[in-house]
């Protein structure tokens, strides 16, 4: 099945066609403020494609989803124009939900549209993820935690960590997250759209110094020593007093919560919409068949 919402067409196998349907009302609010947010809107029609758990093992889909790491929820490939989601991963570190791994896939289109390879890929992920959710306990835990066995990686070494394994692809994401939050917090909510205008015709480091004022080798600095202070002493706290399981057992928890509670407010809505479409039908006393409301005829 297909549902287009703007410039996006959100494709799915009739299995899954319940959360194509869902998802597309969502991406009705979702896409309006991505590209508000960013400051671009899609030069062209691109494709989202819902991939259920048996993709590998269905032909129509199987290249597709050989083309990621078998850990990603999601995933674009902006020469494409083409992007998925794997339903079965969306509640996985660091989306949350089916709308969250879509915002972040469009996300990365829109940043292609707007300065094509003329961003760093931290400062790519960082967004996208940004564009999908805000900062949340889980990534301050997972970013204090990180600092346990690993130094804060330098910004431009963060790069490669999204290439490693799954370890450090956690702390990648957590840390390219904190630092744009970092930043829109120091020089304001327009920074990421006029970051991205401004990289179109610059390299990114004039764009990011023509926009703020300052060389971003300073605002990373103030950020690695904001972030040492602020969750640098949480593990070793943690750990000192026995309460690092204890965290991680609420957190498991609370995030165990909150998806049955997205998975709860879910089925309700696909239970409403079936309770619409079935009140428009009746039986035709005539024929015994169902027939729309609105069709002509006895009642």
């Amino acid at each position: 099945m297909r549902e287009r919402v703007g410039a996006c067409t959100i494709e799915a196998p009739a299995s899954l066609s319940r959360q194509a349907a869902a998802l597309a009302r969502e991406a009705g609010e979702i896409l309006p403020r991505l590209e508000a947010q960013l400051g671009v809107r899609a030069v062209d029609g691109y494709r989202i494609v819902l991939l259920g758990p048996d993709a590998a093992t269905n032909p129509l889909t199987a290249r597709l989803d050989a083309s990621a790491p078998p850990w990603a929820a999601g995933f674009m490939i902006p020469e494409q124009r083409l992007g998925a989601v794997r339903i079965a991963l969306a509640s996985r570190y660091p989306y949350g939900t089916i709308e969250a791994v879509f915002a972040h896939e469009v996300a990365h289109l829109l940043i292609h549209d707007a300065a094509s390879g003329r961003v760093p890929r931290w400062f790519n992920e960082g967004v996208a993820t940004r564009a999908g959710r805000q900062w949340s306990l889980e990534d301050a835990f997972v970013y204090a935690t990180s600092l346990l066995t690993a130094s804060l990686p330098p910004l431009a070494e963060i790069d490669d960590a999204f290439r490693g394994p799954e370890s450090s692809v956690r702390l990648a994401y957590a840390a390219s997250s904190s630092f744009i939050a970092w930043a829109e917090k120091h020089y304001g909510d327009r920074l990421i759209r006029d970051v991205l205008a401004a990289a179109r015709t610059r390299a990114f480091e004039d764009a990011w110094r023509y926009v703020t004022g300052a060389p971003l080798a300073a605002a990373e600095s103030s950020w690695r020593r904001e972030s040492l202070l602020r969750y640098r002493w949480l593990p070793g706290l943690l750990t000192a007093s026995g309460l690092l399981w204890a965290m991680l057992g609420l957190l498991t928890m609370i995030g165990g919560i909150r998806k049955k509670a997205l998975a709860r407010a879910q089925r309700e809505r696909w239970a409403q919409d079936e309770a619409a479409a079935l009140a428009t039908w009746e039986i035709d006393p005539a024929t015994g068949q169902p027939r729309r409301l609105d069709e002509p005829g006895p009642r």
